[in-house]
């Protein structure tokens, strides 16, 4: 037998789920998940996640990070520290295209183990749940890397057949070369060292091209004291075009304007400029993808 006072909690969670019925927008709703600027504020730590197999946006010389994302996410710390107030630090931590693992590049932030990352992540039209991109911060377009005797015999016009064409396994260029050419035989290479592999084996002609965005291209080349002699990128107008945006969280549209308003305040070319000098040949390739593409 119930006691009176169960008899009168039960009458009252009754009454209660029949008031939430007809009157839902009464309902106290439970407090939100803390945004990132609230974190941010609270611990004075900025954590971005950071691809260390993917110059120019990132990589590791010796143990120090390098790349256009280091440079440009220290302007927004600083930019961001002025406008809270406060002392502000860059966490780095390691991400890449593993979506099992914890560094998997969306899954870091939808975990919350990264506040943004930033890296070659392709801005798609429908993004991975959970998930936003900021505004462009960078353009690029996707290319062969040939060795230069090849030049003439891999024609990206053809259908390729036969040809070994590289790819980085689990990239979004995986799925454009086996959609163009599908005679052609691709070869996957995976892992934080799959682009270093796949440029040195199309440069020494072990296979007859490896797929990629040009500016990772020319970063790896460079990465690996490459000259423009020993390698070519084709076609001359790229295959695809490619706007690379920072990876947000999707419910977090005050931290999205941050990041965003950041972005329109800056330049692409001063920031390659800034970080590679102003002969880098970054500079030339990413104005004309760009002017080619928008």
């Amino acid at each position: 037998m119930n006691s009176p006072l169960t008899n009168k909690n039960l009458k009252f969670a009754a009454l209660a789920a029949i008031f939430s019925l007809l009157f839902p927008a009464f309902i106290p709703k439970s407090a939100s998940a803390q945004t990132a600027l609230q974190e941010i504020r609270q611990t004075g730590v900025i954590k971005v996640g950071i691809r260390k197999d993917a110059p120019p946006f990132g990589y590791l010389e010796g143990e120090k990070w390098q790349g256009v994302c280091i440079a440009g996410l220290e302007s927004f710390r600083a930019d961001l520290a002025k406008k809270l107030n406060r002392e502000l630090r860059l966490e780095k931590l390691e991400t890449d295209l593993n979506e099992s693992g914890e560094k998997g590049r969306f899954r870091s932030v939808t975990s919350n183990r990264t506040h943004l990352e930033c890296g070659p992540n392709t801005i798609m039209a429908d993004p991975p749940t959970g998930v936003a991109y900021s505004l462009p911060f960078l353009y690029s377009g996707t290319y062969l890397l040939v060795k230069p005797e090849n030049k003439l015999r891999v024609n990206p016009s053809g259908f390729l057949k036969d040809a070994v064409i590289g790819v980085l396994g689990g990239s979004l260029t995986q799925q454009f070369i086996a959609g163009r050419y599908q005679l052609a035989n691709q070869r996957i290479y995976q892992g934080v060292a799959g682009r270093e592999t796949g440029v040195k084996d199309a440069a020494a002609g072990k296979i007859d091209a490896f797929a990629s965005d040009g500016m990772l291209l020319v970063g790896e080349a460079m990465r690996q004291g490459l000259t423009q002699t020993q390698y070519s990128l084709i076609p001359e107008q790229p295959l695809t075009c490619i706007s690379y945006g920072m990876i947000l969280p999707a419910n977090d549209k005050e931290w999205q304007e941050t990041v965003n308003n950041f972005i329109r305040a800056q330049s692409s070319t001063d920031l390659l400029e800034k970080v590679f000098g102003s002969n880098s040949p970054f500079l030339p390739m990413s104005v004309a993808d760009q002017n080619k593409c928008i």
